[in-house]
């Protein structure tokens, strides 16, 4: 293992690193993302994924990273910082010490058999980072299949998003629905039926039959599912509010459809 201290900003790597934190262009062209943080880091690592590069600093090398950091293949680049300059290339207020450079992307565009899915998130100009990290952990956590995500979307690899993943994107097929409506019309083909989130709707989500295959629709978060994705949806379902609130966010929205979907389904395979 061969460590080497850097002390400029000037470095290739850390500036290859700040780039993929602030361009969502570059992260998809280079099919790599910045994770900072052991949390991340160590999930990208237990879900087989091998770092580009790590940068961290020597008191946390000491304390905390020696062991696993010792165990990367001798390819991986390790740059030790001084505290400050950590604290430069940070995208946190208080960083934890430990960053890296992972190649990382969506899923492939043939990667799945549409007939085989059995849970489908389609998240229509989701912007908000944290709904957008929130809605794809408990999306790995219900054991949904795949999350698709429309043009307008906050970029699923960007670190604010990363970092409210907790990790769990390494675990679930993320990916880009370059048509959604055809996208939906696709899985009703394959016997999914789409059941679109609406504020609007007359149906309460728990009178709806789950156990079938279903491409949940969730919506931006100020206008909701587009029109012309309501119109293709099989059904739409609504959350009952009772208190004196409009609304609630995306991200507990889908949270609360999700988990009906797997307690009817718990009968037929309970997810523990």
């Amino acid at each position: 293992m061969s460590l080497s201290y850097v002390s400029s900003l000037r470095n290739p790597l850390l500036k290859e690193y700040i780039k993929l934190q602030r361009s969502r262009r570059y992260r998809h062209k280079t099919k790599k993302i910045a994770l900072e943080g052991p949390n991340l880091v160590s999930e990208a690592i237990q879900a087989g994924l091998t770092p580009q590069a790590v940068f961290f600093t020597q008191r946390y090398f000491d304390q905390a990273g020696k062991g696993w950091l010792t165990d990367l293949p001798p390819a991986v680049k390790q740059l030790v910082l001084p505290p400050a300059l950590f604290n430069e290339i940070a995208d946190t207020e208080t960083p934890r010490p430990v960053a890296a450079i992972f190649y990382f992307s969506e899923a492939d565009n043939n990667q799945e058999a549409k007939s085989l899915l059995k849970l489908v998130l389609i998240l229509d100009r989701l912007r908000d980072p944290g709904n957008m990290g929130t809605i794809i952990r408990t999306a790995a956590a219900v054991g949904a299949d795949i999350v698709y995500y429309t043009a307008g979307s906050v970029d699923p690899f960007s670190p604010k998003v990363l970092r409210a993943t907790a990790g769990s994107i390494f675990h679930i097929k993320v990916k880009q629905a370059a048509d959604p409506l055809v996208l939906i019309k696709e899985l009703k083909k394959s016997g999914l039926q789409s059941v679109a989130a609406s504020a609007k709707s007359a149906g309460n989500y728990w009178s709806l039959d789950f156990r079938q295959p279903t491409a949940l629709i969730v919506g931006n978060e100020a206008g909701g599912v587009a029109e012309k994705l309501l119109a293709e949806s099989d059904n739409t379902v609504s959350i009952p509010l009772c208190g004196r609130v409009e609304s609630l966010n995306a991200a507990v929205a889908s949270a609360v459809v999700l988990y009906e979907i797997i307690r009817q389904r718990s009968e037929q395979k309970p997810c523990r």
